[in-house]
């Protein structure tokens, strides 16, 4: 794998793609990011905003600041912070140009309930906090100055989906919201948050690739009541390479009758198709589909295409274009440090980097839906995703709540459809754990939703319990299993096999792993942490992981494997580790400001840039005056010095963890150094230590 991080040359695509559609005049995509007013309480419609609280979007009301405080016997607060109805508002300026033009508002997400407001008028209401909308607002804008407000309720609902989770619900619009501005016939962005494209690679060969493009167009002049007029658009559909070379095009008429929408569909073949394949080569091709009407452009729009096949087979485990391909997988939840939910494109770049840099190949996004420009970040990098719909913990047997899971299923499809890094579609994580309803009906008629809708990525999900049928219903299985960390598992090797005996097939584990507090060590032999207690010790976290690498990287009974979880989050539930309300899982720290040990061990494991690593870095001041030392590095051999001493040089065991027993310390301080033998020269790791008898442990 490469470590090769992409992240400036994205936002160099980005910016050329928003050049490129701006001057085509064809569409105005502006971010509604400054200018809001937001009120935590649900004062109504008509309340007066002069006093509101100035607030830029993405935002949430439940970062760690703003929940911070005691609340006992506030009903907002049911378990430890804000969930209600609160409000935002806005000014939309309607210049002259618009005239004549279609307005869409497009959100993001907004958690969990948003009824977005013009000028008084609901534009609707979307239920379900993990994937976009979107309103045409045309018809109650006037020119100059209206009145945007939305209504986002983030309380408990019995038919929305999670029910419950070890993860906070955030509230408010933590993600981007687009004013799109186009002509009177566009490309509809109505069809449940989507671009309105559909991308679907038909074949793929090394001589050929036939690529089907399914467009939608909507025509609004004069109106569905007059349907004798026709709107006549040329789709003219160009396949650039990332060098901007036209590789194929292709014009398709269509006839759109008022207020009606009508589909495109053309089919291109690109010769010698250089194939999309993951981190080796994130190769993406540009589709560009354009409304062309008395040869001038009316509308354009750019997707990403990467050609690419996925399967898994019981003799060679995840395939990527037909050849083996490691799932080096962690889980990643949506929570930026005290920002909460409210992350933003420099957020994503951050966690980006320090995914890529640790070799990671697949992210789990658990236990939902993530944003848009996360996802450009994985195509352009070469991440498989794993996008999952939020059935967790179990489910209400309601139909309102069957409507809802599918509901946001379909957006969640149609809004990732033309994404090359999106490889699986997750039906549920850890159903039954509340006793409640069988799953199995509803999961069945999910997974129809999926196969009718999507039949090119593999339907997995993540299961924590045996003896399941459902276990059986997705294509393959994944289990949540923490030996070493909770009780009730026994070693890696009997969840394994007890798995595999199951399902009959390879699975895959889409959770292991164990806390730590980044501040929190233990000297000398290890003792289990409890997962409940105080004390959450980096080393032991380090022991579980290596001990669990161990018995999976080479396992053939497995097809992938994802750490619980890449950094930690908030969960208001938890009490333990020292760090109230914190699932402490994380290789990395909320802040993103300490790499833990693990993450070092797992780079040295996954990347293939050249690396160095002495374990318990931050591990001073000490008591022991002997201690053993253990370095992590992805070189074939390192050499240890202390006090400028060499102490020998040795090879690694088979997880890349090289070890040296029984070191003596001298009292005060200790520098520790080690030396590793990478292919263009050595490099190196340096620590200190101080040795203080009298420490307390």
């Amino acid at each position: 794998m490469t470590s090769l991080t992409r992240i400036l040359p994205l936002a160099a695509l980005l910016l050329a793609s928003a050049l490129s559609t701006a001057f085509a005049d064809a569409r105005q995509d502006i971010l509604l990011t400054d200018g809001w007013k937001f009120i935590r309480d649900d004062v109504g419609l008509t309340a007066p905003a002069d006093s509101w609280q100035p607030v830029t979007i993405p935002h949430t009301w439940n970062t760690i600041e703003a929940d911070a405080g005691n609340h006992k016997g506030d009903p907002h607060y049911p378990t430890g912070y804000y969930r209600g109805a609160c409000w935002y508002d806005r000014t939309i300026d309607m210049p002259p140009a618009w005239q004549g033009k279609r307005v869409f508002l497009r959100f993001e997400a907004a958690s969990i309930v948003a009824r977005p407001f013009i000028n008084g008028n609901q534009l609707g209401e979307h239920r379900g906090a993990f994937t976009a909308f979107c309103y045409e607002i045309t018809p109650f804008l006037h020119p100059g100055a209206n009145d945007l407000r939305v209504q986002v309720d983030n309380s408990h609902q019995d038919d929305i989906p999670p029910l419950s989770g070890d993860f906070n619900m955030d509230g408010g619009l933590y993600r981007p919201v687009h004013l799109i501005v186009t002509d009177q016939t566009c490309i509809s962005p109505l069809n449940m948050g989507s671009p309105g494209v559909y991308l679907t690679t038909k074949s793929l060969s090394d001589s050929s690739a036939t690529v089907q493009v399914r467009t939608l167009v909507s025509n609004s002049q004069p109106g569905p009541r007059d349907k004798n007029i026709i709107s006549n658009v040329d789709v003219k559909t160009a396949i650039t390479d990332p060098s901007g070379n036209l590789v194929t095009t292709n014009t398709q008429q269509l006839a759109v009758a008022g207020g009606e929408i009508g589909e495109a569909r053309s089919t291109l073949t690109i010769p010698s198709p250089h194939r999309w394949n993951g981190r080796k080569d994130p190769y993406l091709y540009t589709v560009t589909i354009s409304l062309v009407a008395n040869n001038k452009v009316t509308d354009s729009i750019q997707q990403p295409l990467g050609l690419r096949t996925v399967a898994i087979t019981e003799d060679q485990g995840f395939l990527l274009n037909g050849q083996p391909y490691p799932i080096h997988g962690v889980d990643k939840h949506q929570d930026w440090g005290d920002q909460g939910w409210a992350e933003t494109p420099a957020n994503y770049d951050e966690d980006a980097k320090i995914i890529l840099d640790m070799g990671v190949t697949a992210i789990r996004l658990a236990h939902y839906p993530q944003g848009d420009y996360f996802h450009d970040l994985a195509d352009h990098n070469g991440l498989l995703l794993w996008n999952e719909v939020s059935l967790v913990n179990g489910i209400n047997d309601t139909p309102a709540f069957a409507a809802n899971a599918e509901q946001q299923l379909r957006e969640l499809i149609l809004q990732r459809y033309n994404h090359p890094s999106v490889a699986f579609w997750g039906l549920f994580n850890e159903l039954d754990n509340q006793k409640e309803p069988a799953p199995d009906a509803l999961l069945q008629h999910l997974k129809s939703v999926i196969q009718s809708m999507d039949s090119s990525r593999l339907i997995v999900a993540a299961s924590d319990h045996y003896r399941k049928n459902y276990n059986r219903i997705p294509d393959f299985v994944a289990f949540n299993q923490y030996p070493g960390w909770y009780q009730k598992y026994g070693t890696l090797e009997s969840g394994i096999d007890q798995a595999f005996k199951e399902v009959g097939r390879r699975i895959a584990f889409s959770e292991y792993g164990a806390g730590a507090n980044a501040s929190q060590h233990e000297e000398g032999p290890l003792v289990p942490a409890s997962h409940n207690g105080q004390f959450h010790p980096q080393e032991w976290q380090t022991r579980v992981h290596e001990t669990d690498w161990a018995g999976m990287k080479d396992n053939p009974k497995l097809w992938g494997a994802f750490i619980w979880v890449m950094f930690d989050f908030q969960s208001s539930g938890r009490h333990e580790g020292s760090q109230p309300h914190l699932n402490d899982k994380g290789l990395v720290t909320e802040n993103r400001q300490i790499k833990k040990d693990a993450y070092y061990f797992y780079q040295a494991n996954w990347s293939g840039a050249p690396m160095v690593r002495i374990a318990s870095h931050a591990m001073t001041p000490r008591h022991l005056p002997t201690t053993d030392i253990e370095v992590f590095s992805n070189c074939p051999r390192v050499e240890l010095f202390l006090n400028g001493r060499s102490l020998g040089a040795v090879a690694p065991d088979n997880v890349q963890v090289f070890r040296w027993p029984s070191v003596a310390l001298q009292p005060g301080l200790n520098t520790v150094k080690a030396i590793a033998a990478a292919p263009a020269g050595p490099i190196a790791d340096t620590c200190q230590w101080l040795l203080n008898p009298s420490a307390t442990p």
